[in-house]
């Protein structure tokens, strides 16, 4: 009677320490699948603030060139194709001169 007595007051503290233990089994199943996880995230995260940087130096760059001084620079330099700071308009006030047409 008295095993008895003590194998009921016992039940109790067996079912929690088996509950106990699959805690703890499941917590460790559960960090061993989230740890490499983790670890890839913070690699996906480097490589992502990189490539931010990139994409803005590119864009930078690109607007840079895009420049209209630094076209006309560069069709000065490499293609020789200058345009004169100065035009010189001739007005010529004679009312005799008249423009014909060649393709008569």
């Amino acid at each position: 009677m008295n095993s008895t007595k003590s194998q009921q007051s016992n039940t109790p503290f067996k079912v929690f320490l088996v509950t106990l233990v699959l805690f703890g089994l499941s917590q460790l199943v559960v960090n061993s699948i989230l740890t490499p996880l983790g670890v890839k995230l913070q690699s996906l995260n480097t490589e992502k603030e990189h490539l931010l940087e990139e994409n803005r130096q590119i864009s930078e760059d690109i607007a840079k060139n895009n420049s209209i001084r630094v076209i006309e620079n560069l069709s000065d330099k490499k293609l020789n194709l200058t345009q004169d700071k100065q035009q010189t308009v001739v007005y010529i006030e004679d009312t005799t001169l008249v423009a014909n047409r060649s393709d008569e």
